[in-house]
């Protein structure tokens, strides 16, 4: 009898997820929990996996599951295609219906907290079918899971000229000395603004509390004291938004940051503002979106409520920064992380 060769293969996608689910997890225990399902019948799955495309995926050990080379490389692919399926289904879904279906933002802190909570609210309330779900992160963190689609729209403080990404600017802000009220010598105005600004030779005396050298945002304060020929005086250094302005505002140091990231403590009293001249520090927000992945209904409106959104919270608050024109570049020093 001749031997019929194999010049096909199929995958099943059910049994394809639970590989990676395998792969996240490292163990056939915590997978299958985490999958909800029996230990046994995972096993079963994974090892039709393996018949299905004739290759060993994964080893059985005593300390857990170890992948093979063919198995890391189907975990990373197979990722892509469920979640080009998924794409592709949601996109079938929503032509012609109602905007539906998960969709993930990353947000930078600062911008996070003047945009995640007014968006989830009015999304869930306008449009109940879409699953919005929102990550904070850096900057550099939410491009690189742009690069591996785990989001579908992410809002950055730095815009790198990818061709396959599309980079919408919604957002101008100008960075102050932030100061505990009762830490400025001068006097302040009932809006919590310095009266009297300094320049950038004078921030040389003030203790700061900054990010790390390695954070984006840091790398724009040191590329603003360069550029002024000034030494920071950095007493601190923590890679938290919260926790630089809590000690801000116990008056152990001072901290530049933008005033949306404090409007709340700047509304309340407990923090103040300070500008800064010759020259002032600008940066600018940018909406970061794939040019080759399709534009779902849902995507395109939550798009459209976060420029509304922000372009309301700044007329709202009297935040200091503009909303820029979309198809003109703001000049500014730098752009960076927060």
């Amino acid at each position: 009898m001749r031997r019929i060769e194999k010049t096909s293969a199929t995958i099943n996608f059910k049994r394809l997820s639970y590989f990676i689910a395998l792969a996240e997890h490292g163990s056939i225990s915590a997978a299958a929990s985490a999958l909800n399902m029996a230990q046994p019948s995972l096993s079963e799955n994974i090892s039709k996996l393996e018949e299905e495309i004739d290759t060993k995926l994964a080893i059985r050990g005593a300390r857990g599951i170890q992948m093979t080379e063919a198995g890391m490389a189907l975990a990373s692919r197979g990722r892509k295609m469920l979640k080009n399926v998924a794409d592709m289904i949601e996109e079938i879904r929503q032509i012609g219906g109602e905007p539906r279906g998960p969709l993930s933002i990353g947000l930078p802190p600062s911008l996070s907290i003047l945009l995640s909570v007014p968006l989830l609210e009015t999304v869930h309330n306008m449009y109940p079918q879409i699953r919005l779900h929102i990550a904070e992160a850096m900057s550099g963190d939410i491009i690189d899971w742009l690069n591996t689609d785990r989001l579908d729209i992410g809002c950055v403080y730095e815009a790198p000229e990818v061709a396959s990404y599309l980079f919408e600017p919604i957002l101008t802000e100008e960075l102050f000395l932030v100061t505990a009220r009762d830490n400025w010598p001068g006097q302040l105005g009932p809006d919590g603004m310095a009266l009297q600004p300094i320049s950038a030779s004078q921030i040389e005396k003030f203790p700061l509390v900054l990010t790390s050298p390695s954070h984006g945002a840091r790398k724009l304060q040191e590329k603003f004291a360069n550029s002024a020929d000034i030494e920071l005086n950095v007493v601190a250094e923590i890679d938290s938004l919260p926790h630089i302005i809590e000690m801000v505002g116990r008056a152990s140091a001072y901290t530049l940051l933008s005033h949306g990231a404090v409007f709340n403590q700047v509304s309340a009293g407990r923090l103040a503002l300070v500008p800064i001249e010759e020259p002032t520090i600008r940066r600018t927000a940018y909406m970061a979106r794939s040019a080759t992945r399709p534009v779902t209904r849902a995507r395109a409106v939550v798009e459209g409520y976060i420029k509304e959104i922000i372009r309301e919270m700044v007329d709202r608050y009297k935040l200091r920064a503009v909303v820029p024109d979309a198809k003109k570049q703001p000049d500014e020093l730098a752009t960076t992380t927060s």
